[in-house]
């Protein structure tokens, strides 16, 4: 029942606090630059912006720099990446959906060589920063 609550719950009640403002910081960062939807770029944008929160520290622990990464799939839907997240945190048995779930989605919409790092390497790293060992 846990991962079905997660795929079928509204995403408003499933984003931390952090991920919502990744979010609101990728719309600032499209508004900005004149542009009318938000995407992965944006995206990335934000989480840089944000500085902190799972995503960040995963990350910074694996040597990316996300001041100086852009994504390849500049067009791509921030809906699908925001589903997409989803089912990573329904994949990894979360009730929520953190900075963390958007990083594994928009890298399983823009492909590895956008960071630098393999979805399963940024996965697994995601796990030990959630457990505390990010070395």
């Amino acid at each position: 029942m846990l991962r079905k609550t997660t795929l079928h719950q509204p995403l408003e009640r499933l984003l931390t606090a952090r991920a919502q403002r990744a979010l609101d910081l990728a719309e600032q960062e499209a508004r900005a630059r004149g542009h009318d939807r938000v995407t992965a770029d944006h995206l990335l944008m934000g989480l840089a912006r944000l500085d902190e929160g799972v995503a960040v520290m995963t990350l910074n622990s694996l040597g990316v720099d996300l001041g100086h990464t852009r994504t390849r799939a500049t067009s791509a839907d921030l809906a699908h990446l925001t589903e997409l997240a989803r089912r990573e945190a329904f994949r990894l048995g979360h009730r929520y959906i953190g900075t963390e779930h958007l990083l594994l989605g928009l890298l399983h919409m823009d492909g590895t060589e956008t960071l630098g790092v393999g979805l399963q390497q940024v996965r697994d790293q995601v796990i030990k920063v959630l457990h505390g060992n990010p070395l």
